[in-house]
């Protein structure tokens, strides 16, 4: 698969967030929650807010080839940093109205599953769809041309250099468009198989594996012999 500089669902949803949260009045980072620690009141000099996208659900597939692709892309939002309460920064939040609050609570199982330390949290949700390429059909320049084979039932027996029949024997078309195996007489029979072109056939069974040539159009049975010291 080949990597493009165009931005992707998770960038598009992310670049959302982040726009709705500028009327929070706050520092706002895309940063892993087990990343975030008070030494970072040194870098944001206040409170801030972290975002996370922690899972992507599909919410509709593809109907059709070139149909978008429909997702939800779930994040995690927490507060941190001094001089302002993470309570507060949260209220700050839902004030401002962010479109994408989702009404549900933080998985107690989510923190540690991410390595981070339980805290107040709110949970976020940005729609977006992806746009997915259509195959490439050629275009047909000329008419389809039909190609007819002749095809015929081909009979034979499996036996070894005695005489002896070899039953359960299998009898195949290398191509595999057809196969058989042999009865207790060691008779096969193929029912279908070309009849404008030699066809080779391969014999296997009883730790044997052989192939056998026959001629085309050939109406006579066939009879493969196979070196065998036991039957």
């Amino acid at each position: 698969m080949r990597y493009t500089q165009e931005p992707g669902p998770v960038a598009r949803a992310s670049a959302l967030l982040l726009a709705s949260l500028a009327e929070v009045d706050v520092a706002v980072q895309v940063e892993h929650p087990g990343a975030v620690q008070g030494v970072q009141a040194g870098v944001y000099g206040g409170p801030w807010l972290a975002v996370w996208p922690y899972a992507v659900l599909p919410e509709s597939l593809p109907a059709r080839a070139g149909d978008p692709l429909r997702l939800r892309v779930r994040f995690l939002l927490h507060a941190d940093g001094p001089g302002t309460t993470p309570v507060e920064v949260l209220d700050r939040v839902l004030m401002a109205g962010v479109p994408y609050l989702l009404a549900e609570p933080v998985p107690d199982t989510l923190w540690p599953a991410l390595g981070a330390r339980l805290r107040m949290a709110l949970l976020c949700e940005v729609a977006v769809q992806h746009a997915t390429a259509a195959p490439y059909v050629p275009r047909v320049t000329q008419p389809p041309r039909l190609e007819t084979t002749t095809l015929r039932q081909l009979s034979g027996r499996v036996v070894t250099v005695d005489g002896v029949p070899l039953a359960r024997m299998r009898v195949a078309v290398a191509d595999q468009t057809a196969s058989a195996y042999t009865d207790n007489s060691g008779h096969f029979t193929l029912p279908a198989v070309a009849a404008d072109r030699p066809l080779r056939l391969l014999v296997t069974g009883r730790g044997l594996q052989l192939s056998a040539e026959v001629a085309a159009v050939s109406a006579d049975p066939v009879v493969i012999t196979c070196e065998i010291l036991e039957v």
